[in-house]
């Protein structure tokens, strides 16, 4: 069984589309664990419905704001699945995404983490680019240095082999998926990602603030600790200092250098 685990902040744009999503996929044998994160806006009514009205989901209403990682440790320490199923909640899983990534799972037992190709939306769906990965473990290991090689929430990655590692960080409230992967990469965890469209990943007019300087920060340090971790030669940590760089120049120019981003 697959345990699908989501954070909920005031979500109410995307929040119905995004839970739809997942109970409308051709796999489904799976629990869906929500935790609302004391959200302010209409998400906490419409969790409530969806609640009442679909024995898959639980949730869980935070009494304070905990914010992602916390949020996603909780869900994995209460989930039944040997499988955990990341999602988001402005993001749109395909309806054969489990279907496919389960049955790739089965074939290949050693595959500890598993991802996806995506499409990146805009706030109406429509699709702006596509999100490619590396497909074989040692392309994603060669990428991690510069980028993260696999679309968080479009993961599906075995219980007992990220409990190997403790899971999320508590110290990271962002980038704590690529601190993961730097983790799991060192414990020798194996990586692969379909070649698939299988998931619609929301970037919207906010993606950009979402990525302050505090943000860029986060991710430089937590780089640093990763290049030790997987013994990255020292002349290649330079690529730790990428989004510092890429912080400090104008919206504009930075999504024109996206389009120089190899995913």
């Amino acid at each position: 069984m697959i345990s699908v685990i989501m954070s909920v902040y005031n979500a109410e744009k995307y929040l119905k589309e995004a839970v739809d999503s997942i109970l409308n996929q051709t796999y489904q044998d799976f629990e869906f664990i929500i935790f609302n994160d004391c959200s302010t806006d209409k998400s906490t009514t419409i969790l409530k419905q969806y609640e009442e009205n679909h024995p898959k989901i639980k949730v869980i209403y935070n009494t304070e704001n905990l914010g992602l990682t916390k949020n996603l440790n909780s869900a994995i320490a209460i989930a039944n699945g040997d499988y955990i199923a990341r999602m988001d909640a402005d993001d749109v899983s395909k309806p054969n995404r489990f279907e496919n990534q389960m049955a790739f799972l089965t074939k290949h037992t050693h595959i500890d983490i598993l991802g996806t190709f995506s499409n990146d939306i805009d706030e109406n769906g429509k699709i702006k680019r596509t999100r490619t990965v590396p497909v074989r473990h040692s392309d994603i290991i060669a990428m991690l240095p510069k980028f993260s090689p696999i679309s968080h929430p479009t993961v599906i990655f075995k219980k007992a082999s990220l409990a190997k590692i403790g899971f999320y960080n508590p110290k990271y409230r962002t980038s704590q998926d690529l601190e993961m992967w730097f983790r799991a990469a060192s414990a020798g965890l194996i990586f692969h990602n379909i070649p698939d469209y299988l998931f619609e990943y929301r970037v919207d007019t906010t993606f950009l603030s979402r990525k302050n300087f505090q943000f860029r920060c986060n991710d430089c340090k937590l780089r640093l600790e990763g290049y030790k971790r997987i013994k990255l030669p020292w002349y290649k940590y330079i690529y730790a200092f990428i989004p510092l760089a890429l912080g400090m120049v104008p919206n504009s120019i930075y999504m024109q250098l996206r389009r120089l981003d190899p995913r």
